[in-house]
């Protein structure tokens, strides 16, 4: 990188900012937020921040077995922050005590009906660094297969699909899917070292020219 400007002298984005105080203004199932004063190390002005605090989330990017034709589960609900139904890979948070890969197996099951033991880490992202203080947990789930019914909480409902990639990624470039963590987690893939051989099994199974991504 050639660092082209910066607002001082000297400046250290890595230090960190003296708390001066700070207080929680609300508090709910999901997260609580806070009301920070912070002062600068470098020019030591001072001033409010706002800090959503979250557990851990995780998403999980599921393929059933190639025997019923490597597809992708998602699943579809309505969003209350924008309104408006949201198509997406099983996600949630994790609850306490629970780590991210315990989350991703229960939140596939719960939301699917289906389970695998084939298991990849593809890492994780700050949710949104600017006001939230936890990180997406992204996992790839091969093999998955239906193991039980549905098992939501009382006002969670939605619907589950099955499709091919392609069609996934025909949603992903339309718009059609607008979660930004959506993106994440198939940039994830898309880095990591499972997707060539995955890849190279979608492309066999549908006998389409090579997908790629530039």
């Amino acid at each position: 990188m050639r660092l082209i400007a910066q607002s001082c002298n000297q400046l250290d984005p890595n230090a960190c900012w003296q708390d001066a105080g700070s207080q929680t203004i609300a508090s709910c199932r999901i997260f609580s937020l806070s009301e920070i004063q912070r002062e600068s190390p470098h020019s030591h002005a001072k001033g409010s921040f706002y800090r959503i605090v979250c557990p851990e989330w995780i998403n999980v990017i599921p393929f059933t077995t190639p025997a019923a034709g490597l597809e992708l589960l998602a699943v579809e609900q309505f969003r209350h922050g924008v309104d408006m139904a949201s198509l997406e890979i099983p996600g949630g948070a994790c609850d306490t005590g629970e780590t991210p890969l315990d989350a991703a197996k229960r939140e596939l099951l719960e939301e699917t009906g289906f389970a695998t033991d084939n298991w990849i880490s593809l890492g994780s992202c700050s949710s949104n660094p600017a006001i939230i203080s936890n990180r997406c947990h992204f996992f790839l789930a091969l093999d998955c297969v239906p193991v039980r019914d549905l098992a939501l909480d009382p006002a969670e409902e939605l619907r589950v699909w099955a499709m091919p990639y392609s069609e996934w990624k025909a949603k992903l470039e339309s718009g059609e899917v607008h979660h930004a963590l959506m993106y994440a987690a198939f940039h994830r893939l898309y880095l990591s070292e499972a997707w060539p051989p995955l890849q190279q099994q979608i492309n066999h199974l549908s006998n389409r020219p090579a997908i790629t991504h530039e």
